[in-house]
C-alpha cells in the first residue's frame, strides 16, 4: 500500500475538482440557453401578433373606405342622371373606387401573408388545407395606457444585469475560463510529493531441507549458500515431518510486520524551462482577458439596449397621440365636408379626398400603436423581465406543459371578432363596414 500526497501541483481541490465544476457549469448553460430560446420565441411571436394585429386593421380600414367609395360613387351616378352634377364627377369617383380596391387588395395579400407566418409559427405543418385556409383572427388590440409608468433608466439597466439571459451566459462562461486558468497555473508549479507506502511479506509452507545450514557440508556453510533456521518457523531446524505455517499464518506475517518493507518520503521533480506548459498558460490569461472584455462589451451593448428599448417607447407613444389627432382632424374634416356637400358647397372630388386622407390617418394610426406595443416588447426583452411580465412560468415551458394562460399588459380584448377575408371573386364588398 502506497499513499501519496501532491504539496504543489495538483494541490487542493479546485485542481481536482476542476472537470466536475465545468460540467456544472455546462448544465447550467443549458438551462440559461433554454430560458434565453423561450424569450426569444416569445419576443418572435409578440412581434409576429402586432404585425398580424396591424394588418387585420388595416384591411378593415382599407374595405371601409372602399365602402365609402363606391357608396358614393352610387350617389353621384344618380346625381348625374337627374343633372345634378356633371359627368366628370362621375368619373374622378370611379377613379377613387379603383384606387381604393388596390388598397384593399394589397392590405388583403398582406394579411394573408400574416396568417401563414403566424401558422407556421404555430404549427408544425401547413400541408392540411383546412388549416391554411383558415383564418387567424387576432382575440386581442393594442391599447395605449393613459399614463406610461416612468422608471429610471439606471434601475431598467439594472434590472437588465441582473436578468438578461445572455449576460448570465456570459458570466458562466467567464468563471469556466477562470477555473481552466486556475488549473493551468497550477501545472506551472514543480512536482513534490509526499509518499508513504508500507509492504509486508508472508511465508509459509516447509523450508528446502537442502538448503538449511544444517544439512550442508561444512564448506557450503563457509561460503554462505546456505540458510539458517527461518523465524517463520519458529527458529527451528527443518524436521522432516513436522508442521508447518498455514494460510492464515501467511497471511497474518503481512501485518504483523515480521517481514515488512515501510518508510515515508519527499519526491521532488523540477523541470527545466517548461516551454509547453508556459504556453498554454499565457494562452488561457489572454482567453480569460477576452472572456472578461466580452462581458464588459455585453454589458456596454445591454446599457445601449435598454436606452434605445425606452427611447422607442416614448417616441412612438408620441407618434401614437400625433397619430390620432391626426385621425380625429381627418373625421371631423370629413363630416364637415359631407354637411357641405349636402348643401351643395362642396364636391363629389373634395368628399372622397377626405375619406382617402382619413383612411391613411387611420392605418397611419394603426402602424403607429403596432409600433408601440413591438417597442414595449423590446423593452421588456431588453431588461430581460418578458417572461416575467407576460406571466409565462419556464418549468412550463420546461414541462411542455401550459398551466395558465399568459397575461400580456396594455392590450384590451377585441369587441367585434367578425373574419376580415377577401371577397370572392365578382362578389362586391359589403356596402356597410364591420362594427
Amino acid at each position: 500500500m502506497q499513499l501519496t500526497q501532491h504539496l504543489l501541483q495538483g494541490f487542493g481541490l479546485a485542481a481536482n475538482n476542476r472537470f466536475i465544476s465545468i460540467a456544472k457549469n455546462d448544465r447550467e448553460l443549458s438551462d440559461v440557453a433554454f430560458r434565453l430560446q423561450v424569450i426569444t420565441t416569445v419576443n418572435q411571436i409578440q412581434s409576429m401578433y402586432w404585425d398580424l394585429t396591424y394588418a387585420y386593421e388595416n384591411a378593415r380600414v382599407q374595405k371601409e373606405s372602399l365602402a365609402f367609395a363606391e357608396k358614393t360613387l352610387s350617389d353621384t351616378k344618380k346625381q348625374v342622371e337627374i343633372g345634378s352634377l356633371a359627368p366628370i364627377e362621375t368619373v374622378r369617383a370611379q377613379s377613387t373606387v379603383a384606387q381604393d380596391q388596390q388598397a384593399v387588395t394589397i392590405a388583403l395579400t398582406n394579411l394573408q401573408l400574416e396568417h401563414l407566418l403566424m401558422k407556421n409559427a404555430l404549427s408544425r405543418t401547413l400541408r392540411d388545407q383546412v388549416l391554411a385556409g383558415a383564418e387567424v383572427i387576432p382575440t386581442s388590440t393594442m391599447k395605449l395606457p393613459e399614463s406610461e409608468p416612468i422608471q429610471p433608466t439606471q434601475d431598467l439597466i439594472a434590472d437588465a444585469l441582473r436578468h438578461r439571459a445572455d449576460l448570465v451566459e456570459s458570466r458562466i462562461q467567464l468563471n469556466t475560463t477562470d477555473i481552466s486558468n486556475k488549473a493551468v497555473r497550477n501545472a506551472l508549479l514543480p512536482t513534490l510529493d509526499l509518499f508513504a507506502y508500507y509492504g509486508g511479506t508472508g511465508l509459509g509452507g516447509v523450508q528446502n531441507p537442502t538448503n538449511l545450514c544444517a544439512n550442508q557440508p561444512p564448506a557450503e556453510q563457509a561460503e554462505g549458500f546456505c540458510a539458517g533456521p527461518n523465524p517463520a518457523f519458529g527458529g527451528e531446524t527443518f524436521i522432516p515431518g513436522a508442521a508447518s505455517t498455514n494460510y492464515n499464518g501467511t497471511l497474518n506475517q503481512l501485518v504483523n510486520s515480521t517481514a515488512s518493507d515501510k518508510g515515508v518520503g519527499l519526491q521532488l521533480n523540477i523541470p527545466l524551462r517548461n516551454r509547453a506548459a508556459q504556453a498554454v498558460q499565457i494562452r488561457s490569461e489572454l482567453e480569460y482577458q477576452q472572456a472578461q472584455m466580452r462581458l464588459q462589451q455585453i454589458e456596454n451593448q445591454i446599457s445601449i439596449e435598454v436606452r434605445n428599448a425606452q427611447f422607442g417607447v416614448e417616441q412612438n407613444r408620441a407618434s401614437v397621440v400625433s397619430a390620432q389627432a391626426a385621425v380625429d382632424y381627418a373625421r371631423q374634416s370629413l363630416d364637415a365636408e359631407q354637411k357641405k356637400y349636402q348643401f351643395g358647397t362642396s364636391t363629389t372630388t373634395l368628399v372622397l379626398q377626405t375619406q382617402s386622407a382619413l383612411a391613411t390617418a387611420e392605418s397611419t394610426l394603426m402602424s403607429a400603436m403596432a409600433a408601440y406595443e413591438k417597442s414595449r416588447v423590446e423593452l421588456d426583452r431588453a431588461t430581460g423581465l418578458l417572461l416575467d411580465h407576460t406571466g409565462i412560468d419556464i418549468a412550463d415551458a420546461t414541462r411542455g406543459q401550459v398551466t395558465h394562460l399568459p397575461q400580456v399588459p396594455y392590450v384590451a380584448p377585441r369587441q367585434d371578432s367578425s373574419p376580415v377575408g377577401q371577397p370572392a371573386p365578382g362578389q362586391a364588398p359589403p356596402s356597410q363596414p364591420p362594427s
